[in-house]
């Protein structure tokens, strides 16, 4: 809604609205609106009835706010310092429509050397706020800077963590995690083009990711497709609750050399199973990840990777290109 109404709907109108702001700071407009109600940190320039836009020096007096949050400032003294800054001349306004492109989100970012800590904030405070748009933004944004196993490790990872700990401790947010959840799977299946394993009637022998029969929690496999993706490397993701018999089936139809089976829950973590795979001929390499696995009894053929990084360096030592 507030593109569309702070947007190109009042183009005409000097200034940014809101959502144009809270992407370029990297903040959630629900922030925004508080620093103003409570600070008095808020747009002066002129709009339709309450729909106020902010000059280039009410964003450069957001920016300082930001600034000594960051440096560990309480929002209160920011603000007041931020509000008693002296006034330059306003610069030209640029083009609200150019500023509020993912375009200009991206070449402010990289400007401004974002950092990953304000990265992870502000995918928190997005995510807290419920604010697909702005989520979305951030994941995008990091995906296309940083790429995908980083952008995982260093911005994704910690933010769902922190999120799993908040629900731990209260037994709150579990919309928090299942919306940013969603948001991440979009945008990895977003930078992960489909492939053609089967080619002129020869078949690119390629890694296939699966659930654990019965798991449900995706997010490991997208990820490990998605980078995967980057190298060239052929991969085939089956997704959540992939029964035995269907991953044998795709093994045997696609000659695979290599399987990775997540197992996030002690219940979807029995390695039994697992013996079949490796009874096939010629038998794939089976590597498996996730903290729901039953390690001690795990084949001793089976190749258990503690982290994505150890994940991502197993199977891309194993795939052909």
């Amino acid at each position: 809604m507030d593109d569309l109404t702070n947007g190109e709907a009042n183009s005409g109108v000097s200034g940014l609205g809101v959502a144009a702001v809270a992407r370029r700071l990297g903040v959630a407009p629900s922030t925004l609106r508080t620093w103003d109600r409570q600070y008095g940190v808020g747009p002066t320039g002129g709009g339709p009835g309450r729909y106020h836009r902010y000059s280039p020096a009410d964003l450069a007096r957001l920016e300082t706010m930001q600034q000594m949050i960051s440096a560990g400032a309480p929002p209160a003294e920011a603000a007041r310092a931020a509000l008693d800054a002296p006034r330059g001349p306003d610069p030209e306004p640029e083009s609200h429509s150019a500023a509020d492109s993912p375009s200009a989100l991206d070449a402010s970012a990289a400007e401004h050397g974002t950092s990953q800590a304000t990265r992870i904030e502000s995918l928190a405070d997005a995510a807290m706020a419920l604010d697909e748009l702005v989520m979305t933004k951030i994941v995008e944004s990091a995906l296309r800077h940083e790429g995908v196993a980083p952008a995982w490790e260093q911005v994704m990872a910690p933010v769902l963590v922190d999120i799993g700990r908040k629900h731990a401790a209260t037994g709150q947010y579990v919309e928090v995690e299942h919306l940013l959840s969603a948001v991440v799977s979009r945008c990895l299946v977003g930078v992960t083009p489909p492939q053609e394993i089967f080619l002129a009637g020869q078949v690119r022998s390629p890694v296939v990711l699966a659930c654990a029969p019965d798991e449900e929690h995706t997010l490991p496999i997208l990820v490990l497709a998605a980078a995967l993706a980057e190298t060239g490397a052929a991969r085939l993701m089956l997704g959540a609750r992939v029964p035995a018999s269907a991953l044998e089936a795709a093994i045997d139809r696609t000659g695979a050399h290599t399987v990775f089976v997540w197992s996030q829950t002690s219940e979807t973590g029995e390695p039994s199973w697992l013996t079949d795979l490796l009874a096939r001929r010629p038998a794939p390499q089976v590597v498996v990840g996730g903290p729901g696995w039953d390690r001690d009894r795990l084949p001793p053929e089976v190749n258990f990777v503690p982290s994505m990084a150890a994940a991502l360096q197993a199977l891309r030592a194993t795939a052909p290109h």
